[in-house]
C-alpha cells in the first residue's frame, strides 16, 4: 500500500469511528487510538486535519465527535440518493398496511454484515425498534436473511454463525436449505432468530449498485405465521419498487438571484489528504455519480489523475462508493455513515456555536435568520443574548420580514428582483420603508457592500446590521446583531461587519456541496 493510500485509509477509518459514537460518548484520542490500532500521534494529527474541516469537533474536555461539515454531507445524501431521498414513503405505507415496523436494510460487503439504513414504526405501546447505522447479522433474521439469499456461498462460509437467540439457526446445512427455500418463495420469514420476541418477513432488492431488503417485523406474541404470509406479498410488492428507484431524487431548482459576494475559499492545505477527502465526499454526496479514472475524475476530484486514481480506490476499497453501471456512486459505507447521522431539519444546532461566539466577540444579541424558499419566508431560528448589561432580546421562531430590518433586507438583496414587487410592504414603525423604489435602492446598496442596516425599520428601538449567507450559490438567510438604538452610536459597524462576515463566509462554506 503506497504511503497516499494509507493515509486516505487512515481518514476513512476515523471517520468511520466517529460515526459509531453517538455525542454524548465522545472518543478520548488514547481511546481511539487503540480502537484502530494506530499511534496516539498519528490519530491525533488527524483529528487535528479534521477539525481544521469541520469533519470532526473538538468538545471542552478536549474529547472528539463528528463535525458538522459531515452532518451537512450527510444530509445532503438523504436528499439526493434515490433510497434514502425516496424510499420512505414507500416504508410507511407499507408500516400502516402491516402495522409492522419497516426496515430497509443494505449489506456491507468489506464486513459481510448488513445495517438498518431507513425505518418506518408505526404508533404502539409495543413496538419493534431498530435505528438507523444498526448492525444486522446476515444469518439470523428475516432482513438479514433476505440479503443473504441473494449472495453466493462463499459469503455464507466466511460468516460466524453466532447464535443470538436459542432459535437461530447455526447449522449450515440447515441454513443453506432455508435460503433455498426463501430464494424460491421470494421472501423469508424469522421468528425470534435474531431478536427473541420479533417475528418478521423480508424480501430482497437492489438499487443504485447496493443490495438489501424490505422487512415488516412486528412483536412474536402478537404475531402468528398467517400473519407473516399475509405480510409476505406487501413486502415482496415494496421491494419491487425500492428497486425502480433508479434516478436520483428531483432537486427544485434554485431560486437563483444576485451572484454572491466573493469569498475566498477556508484557510488550509488544499492540496491535503484531508481536503481531498472532503472532495471525494462532496462529490458523492451530490445526486451525480463519478467517472471510475482518468481526467475526467481528476477534474471532478481537483488533483491530478494519479491522485484521484488512488483516492477513488480508497473509496470502492472501504466501501465510501461502490461500482455502478461503469461509474462510482455512493457505497455501503457512506449510506451508513448518512443513515447513523441523520437528516438536518434545521442548520441551528450546527451553527449555534458560531453565534455564540459571535455574541461573544461583539456582546451584542445575535440571530440567524433562515429562508424558506418553498414558502419565499424567513423566519428567526435561533438567537444568542448579548453579553452587555443593556442588550437586545430578540424572539425565536419570529418572521422575519425581508423588507424591513436588517435581517430580512440582507436576504432580499439576493433574492430575484421580482420578490420585491410581489411583497406587500407592512408598516412596522415610523422608519419603515414602504417605497419600492426607496427599499429598491437600499438593496443595491446592500448588494454592493455585502451587509445590511436596519434602524428602527421593524423595531423601534432596535438598530441592527446583518450580513446573508448562502448554500449552493443561493441565498439561505442571515444572522444580524441586534443592539437597542440608544448605543447604535456607540458600536464600531465595521468590526462588527467584519466579524459578521467571517461567520458568515464561514457557515456559507460548511453549508455548501
Amino acid at each position: 500500500m503506497s504511503g497516499g493510500s494509507a493515509v486516505n485509509d487512515r481518514i476513512v477509518s476515523t471517520l468511520d469511528a466517529l460515526t459509531r459514537r453517538p455525542p454524548e460518548r465522545p472518543w478520548g484520542v488514547r481511546e481511539l487510538a487503540e480502537d484502530l490500532g494506530l499511534s496516539r500521534s498519528t490519530v491525533h494529527r488527524t483529528l487535528h486535519a479534521l477539525t481544521e474541516r469541520d469533519l470532526a469537533t473538538q468538545t471542552v474536555n478536549a474529547t472528539y465527535v463528528c463535525g458538522p461539515r459531515l452532518r451537512v454531507l450527510a444530509d445532503r445524501l438523504h436528499r439526493s440518493h434515490p433510497l434514502l431521498g425516496q424510499a420512505g414513503p414507500l416504508a410507511e405505507t407499507l408500516a400502516r398496511a402491516c402495522d409492522a415496523t419497516i426496515l430497509l436494510s443494505l449489506y456491507d460487503p468489506r464486513r459481510a454484515e448488513g445495517f438498518v439504513a431507513l425505518s418506518a414504526i408505526p404508533d404502539g405501546p409495543v413496538r419493534y425498534r431498530l435505528d438507523p447505522g444498526t448492525v444486522i447479522p446476515l444469518h439470523a433474521g428475516a432482513a438479514g436473511r433476505a440479503i443473504l439469499t441473494e449472495l453466493g456461498p462463499d459469503v455464507l462460509a466466511r460468516l460466524d454463525l453466532v447464535a443470538h437467540t436459542p432459535d437461530t439457526v447455526t447449522d449450515r446445512a440447515e441454513l443453506e436449505r432455508l435460503l433455498r427455500q426463501a430464494r424460491q418463495d421470494g421472501v423469508t420469514i424469522s421468528i425470534g432468530q435474531h431478536v427473541a420476541l420479533a417475528a418478521g418477513v423480508a424480501a430482497p432488492f437492489r438499487v443504485g449498485g447496493l443490495l438489501g431488503a424490505v422487512s415488516a417485523t412486528r412483536p412474536r406474541h402478537e404475531t402468528s405465521h398467517a400473519d407473516l404470509e399475509r405480510f409476505a406479498p406487501l413486502v415482496r410488492e415494496t421491494a419491487l419498487e425500492v428497486s425502480r428507484l433508479t434516478t436520483p431524487v428531483h432537486q427544485p431548482t434554485p431560486e437563483h438571484g444576485h451572484a454572491i459576494p466573493s469569498w475566498p475559499s477556508p484557510a488550509g492545505d488544499s492540496g491535503s489528504a484531508t481536503v481531498r477527502i472532503e472532495r471525494l465526499l462532496s462529490a458523492l454526496t451530490a445526486s451525480a455519480p463519478l467517472p471510475l479514472g482518468g481526467r475526467a475524475l481528476a477534474r471532478v476530484l481537483q488533483g491530478n489523475p494519479a491522485t484521484a486514481a488512488r483516492l477513488l480506490d480508497t473509496a470502492l476499497a472501504t466501501g465510501l462508493a461502490t461500482a455502478h453501471e461503469e461509474q462510482a456512486v455512493a457505497g455501503p459505507l457512506l449510506l451508513r455513515w448518512a443513515a447513523a447521522l441523520g437528516s438536518l431539519h434545521s442548520i441551528t444546532p450546527i451553527v449555534f456555536p458560531a453565534l455564540q461566539d459571535l455574541a461573544q466577540q461583539t456582546g451584542e444579541t445575535i440571530g440567524l435568520a433562515e429562508y424558506d424558499q418553498a414558502t419565499r419566508t424567513a423566519r428567526m431560528s435561533a438567537v444568542v443574548p448579548g453579553s452587555k448589561p443593556i442588550h437586545y432580546e430578540l424572539s425565536p421562531g419570529s418572521e422575519v420580514p425581508l423588507a424591513a430590518g436588517a435581517a430580512g433586507k440582507a436576504i432580499l438583496a439576493f433574492l430575484p428582483d421580482d420578490t420585491l414587487s410581489e411583497l406587500p410592504l407592512v408598516k412596522y414603525t415610523d422608519r419603515t420603508p414602504l417605497h419600492r423604489t426607496t427599499i429598491k435602492k437600499d438593496l443595491a446598496q446592500v448588494r454592493d457592500r455585502g451587509w445590511a442596516v436596519g434602524d428602527g425599520e421593524r423595531i423601534p428601538d432596535g438598530y441592527g446590521i446583518a450580513v446573508p449567507y448562502f448554500t449552493q450559490h443561493t441565498v439561505a438567510g442571515s444572522l444580524t446583531a441586534t443592539v437597542p438604538r440608544h448605543r447604535a452610536d456607540e458600536i464600531d459597524v465595521d468590526t462588527v461587519r467584519t466579524q459578521l462576515t467571517a461567520a458568515a463566509r464561514a457557515i456559507t462554506h460548511l453549508l455548501s456541496i
